[in-house]
């Protein structure tokens, strides 16, 4: 019986979710992602976690999470 050494480890259970947004807005994640050295699953994942207030399970990566707050002015 063979068993695998290589390859990294599992992340456990997964779900696939589409989407199919406009090109620009397609365009500006795939320059944010590689910004900041991620995989698009891992940035969507990370943006759904916090936005849903569940971010314990957002993916554990090497970026702060800090860095991926967008830049809302106050509005007074």
């Amino acid at each position: 019986m063979r068993t695998s050494n290589g390859g990294r480890k599992s992340k456990g259970a997964r779900e696939l979710l589409g989407t199919r947004p406009s090109s620009l807005l397609a365009e500006a994640a795939r320059g944010r992602v590689d910004e900041l050295g991620i995989s698009m699953s891992d940035y969507l994942a990370i943006l759904l976690a916090h936005d849903l207030g569940m971010p314990e399970y957002a993916p554990k990566t090497n970026i702060l999470i800090r860095q991926m707050e967008l830049p809302i002015a106050d509005v007074a």
